[in-house]
């Protein structure tokens, strides 16, 4: 598949109560809409998970419970982050496995039929930067040069993210003049 910048792309990050998204829930979904390489708006709500966000997830990502107490439950999050989407069905994640599974259990589990494409950054900066030793988020950020405030907050990591794969599209278009993109799927909610 071929991708420019000049069509939209939503680049988003959730932040979860833990791992397992059969199990865990998103406590924040966080993302910016590129178009023609540039960040043109921006998306990020608390979700509710209606369980007890973990001490250990609480110090990763400093969301407390009471931040979400009054946060939107997951149907209505899910609905107005779809709202936010538009017609632009792809999606971009770092690590795009982890945030897509868990958006496709929220979907499922709500009944809500949508269907993306991703895109991950993750296989894209692996195959751009071999030389670096550990290519997450973070660590592509301060390669890259990108301000990051609060890693592991979905707002942030969203612009972030959003910010790299426009630098990489220009290192890529750079070096071969074209962009193909190899970590693309399809998922099906």
């Amino acid at each position: 598949m071929q991708l420019n910048l000049k069509n939209p792309i939503v680049f988003f990050d959730l932040e979860t109560t833990g791992l397992n998204p059969k199990t865990e829930r998103i406590t924040e979904i966080g993302a910016v809409r590129i178009k023609n390489g540039e960040i043109i708006d921006s998306f990020d709500t608390f979700i509710n998970p209606q369980m007890p966000i973990p001490l250990k997830i609480q110090q990763l990502t400093s969301i407390t419970d009471a931040m979400v107490a009054d946060a939107p439950l997951e149907n209505d999050a899910l609905n107005d982050f779809i709202k936010y989407c538009g017609d632009c069905r792809i999606l971009s994640a770092h690590n795009a496995t982890f945030d897509m599974s868990f958006l496709c259990a929220a979907l499922e589990r709500n009944n809500i039929d949508v269907q993306f494409t991703s895109i991950d950054t993750l296989p894209i900066c692996r195959s751009v930067f071999p030389e670096l030793k550990s290519h997450k988020l973070n660590i592509i950020a301060e390669h890259l040069n990108v301000n990051q405030i609060h890693h592991h907050r979905a707002s942030d990591d969203a612009r972030v993210l959003g910010e790299i794969l426009i630098k990489l599209f220009e290192i890529i278009q750079d070096k071969t003049g074209e962009f193909h993109v190899a970590g693309i799927n399809t998922a099906l909610a």
